[in-house]
This record gives structure tokens, sequence and C-alpha cells, in this order.
């Protein structure tokens, strides 16, 4: 048991080290973060990533399920669950012809979940998780009648939500069943950008910089609910295992809200050193403590699992599922001014099977994903809009053989592959997409009173 647990905390401290190496060395480049919060990032785990992204109505005993906090009932053991990205993106445009790659490293989520009160269906969970990244640098080179004039666009930063959330279920986990959870949060974020102007040619004139840097946070509060209907249970002849069908239903929402914002501004001539670093010169205007909102919208997500039940232990053979997600983004605004963003919706598809629960062997205990999903996005840059899609795999590898719904000390690594596209032949500009995520789900049945010394 010692032996076990000492493995354990080395994983652990292992994947801390590498989240914060992720937060060293991620670098990226995506005009689309130049807009509304930035590029949002996926709250699913990667369990569910793999399926398209459902998250409304799914529910596993070894998968957190933040999304809609309904699922925390559930959880039977404490799970510490850590999970990173690779994401590679290329995009392209049409006018002028070019092409731009980039390769990022980065953190997905921290969570840990917790059965409150096992006997009477209580679950907890909190965690850290990144919700927007912001990264660009976006040039705009024209002639003037004197002069060649650059324009260069740059921004960074991103938003943060740290959370903790509660869920209740009434009835078991393979049986008929209702759940509600709450989640609530505090997110915070940074967001610095520069508008340089430069005459490229030699001319008097000098490089001017207009720069902000706006440091926002607020609270925000996330429900669930969730419904699981069981059918008739039925023994197979050969295995002599019950089998029941379970159809879950689920909703979760969060609800719009708004974020405290504190702004200075700068404008000021400047020049480059040696290592192209900005030298200020003179500064024309400064202004500092200027304090606005930015109006967060509502999202809702319902939907529905399908899944074939393995009544004796309380497992699933299979599971197919459907959600469709909308968020109102004409709400949005950012010290009262708009942005170039529209209301977007999604619909994620998705199924999972596992082979033989059972199995000695790794690949026919590991659980196989599949999933797709299509939709509209949030951002609007060119006024044509632009759809997204993807096609998601992956697998969950089940280290040890399961023998038991509250067995001690399981490791799962689950894996999910995106691959997908961002704009279509009516956008200028188009991004393709190939997502890599990786979740280490590590549980064990900690805070249990001992009975035999």
């Amino acid at each position: 048991m010692l032996s076990a647990r000492l493995t354990m905390y080395r994983s652990i401290f292992f994947v801390f080290m590498l989240l914060s190496a992720a937060y060293v060395n991620a670098q990226e480049n995506s005009p689309f973060s130049r807009y509304g919060l930035g590029d949002l990032y996926p709250q699913q785990p990667a369990a569910t990533r793999a399926m398209g992204g459902i998250s409304a109505a799914y529910v596993n005993p070894q998968a957190i399920n933040t999304v809609n906090p309904a699922s925390y009932g559930f959880i039977p053991v404490v799970t510490f669950d850590v999970g990173i990205t690779i994401d590679q993106r290329t995009l392209k445009s049409a006018t002028p012809p070019s092409t731009y790659n980039s390769a990022n490293f980065l953190p997905s989520y921290i969570q840990i979940a917790t059965p409150i009160d096992r006997a009477r269906g209580w679950g907890g969970v909190f965690g850290l998780r990144p919700a927007a990244r912001i990264n660009y640098s976006v040039e705009d080179v024209s002639r003037t009648s004197v002069d060649s004039l650059q324009k260069l666009y740059q921004g960074n930063g991103g938003l943060t939500q740290a959370f903790m959330g509660i869920g209740k279920r009434w009835g078991k986990y393979d049986s008929t069943s209702f759940s509600i959870g709450l989640n609530v949060g505090y997110e915070f974020g940074r967001r610095e950008t520069n508008n340089i102007i430069n005459y490229i040619d030699s001319t008097p004139y000098t490089k001017s910089n207009y720069g902000t840097t706006t440091s926002y946070g607020g609270f925000f509060f996330n429900p669930g609910v969730q419904l699981a209907i069981r059918f008739k249970e039925k023994s197979q002849k050969v295995t002599n295992l019950k089998r029941a069908m379970m159809l879950r239903l689920g909703a979760a929402a969060t609800f719009k809200h708004d974020l405290t914002g504190d702004m200075n501004t700068i404008i000021e001539t400047f020049d480059y050193d040696a290592n192209g670093a900005m030298v200020p010169i003179d500064t024309i205007a400064i202004q500092n403590g200027i304090n606005g909102k930015i109006k967060i919208p509502s999202n809702y997500v319902a939907g529905f699992t399908l899944s074939n039940m393995l009544t004796d232990y309380g497992i699933s053979k299979w599971s197919i599922g459907a959600d469709y997600s909308a968020s109102k983004w004409s709400d949005y605004t950012f010290f009262g001014q708009t942005d170039k963003l529209v209301n977007s919706w999604m619909v994620h598809t998705g199924a999972e099977f596992v082979p033989d629960p059972f199995s000695q062997g790794l690949w026919g205990r590991s659980t196989y994903h599949v999933g797709y999903y299509t939709g509209k996005d949030y951002i609007n840059a060119d006024g044509n809009g632009y759809n997204v899609s993807a096609v998601t795999f992956g697998l969950g590898f089940m280290l040890k053989r399961y023998r038991g719904q509250y067995d001690n000390q399981q490791t799962l690594i689950n894996t999910s592959f995106e691959i997908g596209k961002r704009g279509s032949a009516v956008n200028n500009i188009t991004e393709s997409f190939f997502k890599f995520s990786v979740g280490f789900s590590l549980s064990d049945l900690w805070f249990i009173k001992r009975r035999y010394d």
C-alpha cells in the first residue's frame, strides 16, 4: 500500500512539473485570439473530448465531468485528474497567399473529485483550468506618399478559472436516478495589447505605440441537472451477465455575468535595441486606473447518452450520446465596446466502447472513443462567420484490471485526438488544427476510517 501511494505521489509531482514547463514554453500566434476573450479553451476532460465533446448527460465513475456538476454525486472514490494538450495549427490566407504554422504545449486542467457522503449521494470537485488565451501578432504594410507604413498589432494574455462544485444524486449509477449540482468559481485574467506604427524607410518619423494593459476578474455560477431512466434488465445466455439499457438526459448552464476590470493605457514613441526589445523615447500620454466591466454572455448545453450497462458491476459496456450548446455572444462588451462576435452554437456527437472490461490484456479492457462536432464559431472577424468542425477519437487505458466500482488505486490514462478546421471558402483566413490531449486520472479510497489495526 505504501509503495503504491509513493508511486502515485511521484506521478502527481511529475505531472505538476510537466504543467509548469507547459506554461513556460507555450508559444502561439493566432489572429483569431484578437477578438472577444480570445481563443476559447474546451472545458471537457480528455475522455469526452475524444467523444466529440459531449458532456451534458455524461457520467463515468472514473472521469470528472465538470461541465455538468450534476455528475458529481456519482463520484465513488477520491480522484486526482490532470490534463495537458499539444495544439498544432496551420493558418492559410487566400489574399495575399501565405501559410503560417504553430505548435503549442498547453495545460488543460487540474482537478480533484471526492465523495463527500457516498451513502447519501453527495460529491464535490475543485480545480483550476484555462478558459481562454490571447496570443497574436498581425502585420499590415502599406505605402504612403512619403514612406512604407508598417502597422503591427500585438496581444497576449488569457482567462483562468478556479472553481469548486457540489452535486447530489437520488438513486444509484446503474439505476433510475435524478441528480443536481452547482459549480461556483472565480475567473481572472489579463490582456496586454500594443498597436505599433513604424515607418520602414529612412525618414525622420519615430516609431509610436498605443498600449493597453487590462486586468479583470469576477465570479461565475454553473448549475446542472441529470435524469437517468433504466429500462428492463436482461441476462445474457452465454456469459450470464445482467444488462440493462440506460437513457440519461442532462442540461447545464453558465449564467451571464460581469468581470470587473482595471485598464492602464500609454501612448509613446520608442525604438528597438540590438535584441529587438522596445526602448521608450518619450511618453505622449498615460492614464492608469480606468475602471470598467466585461460582460460575459450566458452559455447553455443539453443532451443525452444511451448506455448498455453491466448492472452486476455498475459499468457501461458501450455508450452513445449527443449535445447541443449555444452562447449569446451578442451580449458581450469590453468596457462598453462591442466586438466582432456573433451568437455561437455547436452540435457534439460521440460514442465509447469497451471490448472486455475484465480482460487481462490492456487493449481488451481499454475504452475506445470516437466523435464529431460541428457548429458556428463566436468570432466573426471578416463578417462572413466561421464554421467549425472536427472528427475526434481516442483511447482510455485502464492500467489495472477492473475488479469493481469501488476498486482501490485505479490509474486511467485518457487520450484524445482532434482533427478539424475553422473557416471555409467564404473566409480569407482559415485555420486547420490538430489537437492531442492526454488526461491522467488517479483514484484511491482515501479518508476511510480504519476498521482493524
